[in-house]
């Protein structure tokens, strides 16, 4: 077999990166491995070895032997790695692949130069084998550097402090904390992590080990409390300065043991009191428990007094009147200092969950009424997971510069906001950028901003909601059903999947009213919501559906339909719809908020918006004039 050739001489991440995915799917494809888990952990292993090597030259000639084709891995190597890691293995842990596999690995790794390697890096490799979507099923979803870096300019822990993370999957936060503190010259602090994993916790105590010596990892189970607190004080997690998270989360992963949901207040049901205006614990222990919400209470538990917390978790914690508990929790304990509202892509193409950054310190005196936000709408990559874009050149990255605005004089990003609603925390739903760049809007234009509502009551426009017509109804006619995939450019689709009959669009004409200028905007969905188009005299007449709402500009309004779509797609415009949009999960929608969108309304005598919009007009009209006369050449099409 001849070796793989893994050479690498520079400290850039991407290389790392290539040399251990090229790595694991070259084992993956010709090893013994039934389960993708199999390599990780013999992976960590070899790379534990390949540390250990450097370190005696009685390991370096074992090591050479074996890669020789002397011995097993199970006599030679594993040794080695209970003399050094005495802590990490036990009796019955071992080698499952094959010899043939694991020399052909180690042989690789010899090639990395892994004492010199920044911590970081390897982490970012380790991610690399792992994958995006190997550990989803665990709720487990792999930070992005910029995201941790930045959490950790935030919080900017002081020298020789102790900073735990009790989810620390391959310690991304622990080593970035290492590396910061080297950064600021500041003295190296005590670094504890925690993950019952046993394949993350060996390659965490290797990286851990790399960045901080005299830090610890933890084989646990971190939501056992009353486990954790037996521990030697020399490891315990308690009486952290800092906690620095990214628990694992999700519906499909909930904890169910008794014992472990007794130990917490967030374990327990709670009820919400009209009178107190407030949620109310009550003693009976729930059924179960998303993992997300009983790690936020643990990272409470972790924290000394006046200690801070950095967590990233599900925009569902910050939005669903039904988890209004935690909020009401983390009040009682401490305040939210700080809101970071991440962009969806944040954790794709590994989940497609939106998530926020929540900054809280653990204070007996909490001040509550001001809360800092900030909205990062880039994050280094898209949705594949790609960070360059087809010309070469990297996606945008709005977390380096967030973090270095933290302590900036004059704010960019973070702005201080009143928090008007205390169950709902979602932080772009807060944020004064928006106001400020539909201010410079309305000044540019010679506008007042007026709220959807205040039009509303005016008389100006009226809102109503599509319908569905059900699945039976497809296909039956010619009349198109327009859905939120049909949205596009300021269009309906001239080709819509679906269809439906005379007598399904007969029941509901009348109701829906649509007719020339009538706007369909999407308010329901994944990505599209916000997005808009107007019906023209070649295609009003069909169906929207439920997703939609039909926007209707009446008569005797100071504006037109071209002209309220125009300002619709005005970025300040779209930002402020973006921040009135809750996704639960995966799923996004604008429900009653819809009817708090903001637009900057021009006086008529704005030449400069009469202007563009009629060029606007002109260009919409003209190509549904087109559109309509291209789709009468078009013939029946033929299924294959």
């Amino acid at each position: 077999m001849s070796q793989l050739q893994l050479k690498i001489e520079s400290s850039n991440s991407s290389d790392y990166f290539d040399a251990f995915r090229k790595l694991y799917y070259h084992l993956y494809s010709n090893s013994n491995a039934s389960r993708a888990e199999r390599i990780i952990g013999d992976l960590s292993k070899l790379l534990l070895v390949s540390l250990c090597k450097g370190k005696d030259s009685a390991h370096g000639q074992k090591v050479d032997d074996y890669l020789s084709g002397a011995g097993s891995a199970n006599t030679l190597l594993l040794p080695i790695l209970k003399t050094n890691y005495s802590g990490v293995f036990g009796p019955d842990d071992k080698f499952h692949l094959d010899d043939t596999s694991l020399r052909y690995g180690l042989s690789a790794i010899a090639h990395l130069d892994l004492h010199e390697a920044k911590s970081h890096l390897l982490g970012d490799a380790f991610q690399a084998l792992i994958g995006p979507n190997l550990r989803g099923d665990k709720g487990q979803f792999f930070t992005p550097r910029s995201i941790v870096r930045c959490m950790i300019a935030v919080l900017s822990p002081k020298a020789g402090s102790k900073v735990v993370d009790p989810a620390c999957g391959t310690a991304g936060f622990l080593t970035e904390t290492a590396s910061y503190w080297e950064s600021k010259c500041r003295k190296q602090g005590k670094l504890i992590g925690m993950d019952k994993d046993s394949d993350l916790f060996v390659f965490a105590s290797a990286l851990v080990e790399l960045a901080a010596p005299n830090s610890s990892i933890l084989n646990k189970n971190s939501l056992d409390i009353k486990a954790l607190r037996e521990l030697d004080e020399s490891i315990s997690p308690f009486n952290a300065d800092y906690v620095l998270t990214n628990p694992p989360f999700g519906a499909k992963i909930p904890i169910k043991e008794k014992y472990i949901l007794s130990q917490f207040d967030l374990g327990h049901n709670w009820e919400f009191s009209k009178s107190d205006n407030r949620w109310i614990k009550t003693e009976q222990v729930s059924p179960s428990q998303d993992p997300q919400i009983l790690f936020v209470e643990l990272c409470v538990k972790l924290l000394k007094p006046d200690g801070m917390l950095g967590i990233v978790l599900p925009e569902g914690v910050f939005g669903n009147s039904s988890a209004g508990f935690v909020m009401d929790y983390l009040r009682d304990n401490g305040e939210i200092i700080g809101l970071i509202d991440c962009p969806r892509t944040s954790f794709q193409p590994g989940t497609d969950t939106k998530t926020n950054i929540l900054f809280y310190k653990k204070t007996p005196c909490p001040n509550n009424s001001c809360v800092k936000i900030a909205v990062a709408l880039t994050c280094g990559h898209d949705r594949r997971g790609r960070i360059k874009k087809n010309d070469g050149t990297p996606f945008p990255d709005d977390f380096s510069a967030i973090a270095e605005d933290w302590s900036a004089r004059g704010h960019e990003y973070w702005f201080e906001s009143e928090i008007s609603n205390k169950y709902y925390m979602v932080p772009r739903y807060y944020d004064r950028k928006t106001d400020l760049l539909m201010e410079r809007d309305a000044e540019r234009l010679s506008a007042t901003v007026m709220s959807f509502q205040e039009m509303i009551d005016r008389g100006w426009i009226s809102v109503r909601k599509g319908h569905e017509v059900g699945s039976e109804a497809y296909g039956t006619g010619e009349i198109p059903f327009v859905r939120t995939s049909d949205i596009s450019n300021f269009e309906v689709s001239i080709d819509p999947t679906k269809s439906v009959s005379e007598e399904v669009f007969n029941a509901v004409r009348d109701e829906q009213n649509l007719k020339p200028g009538t706007i369909l905007m999407v308010v329901d969905g994944r990505y599209r919501i916000g997005r808009c188009a107007i019906l023209h005299e070649f295609n009003f007449k069909c169906i929207a559906q439920s997703h939609l709402r039909i926007i209707t500009v009446n008569k005797g309004s100071p504006i037109s339909s071209f002209e309220l779509l125009y300002l619709l797609s005005l970025a300040s415009v779209q930002r402020d719809i973006r921040s009135l949009v809750f996704i639960q999960s995966t799923l996004g929608s604008l429900g009653s908020r819809i009817k708090e969108i903001k637009i900057p309304v021009p006086q008529k005598q704005d030449t400069e918006f009469s202007a563009m919009v009629s060029s606007f007009t002109e260009a919409l009209t003209e190509r549904a004039k087109l559109l309509s006369i291209l789709s009468r050449f078009e013939e029946e099409s033929v299924e294959l």
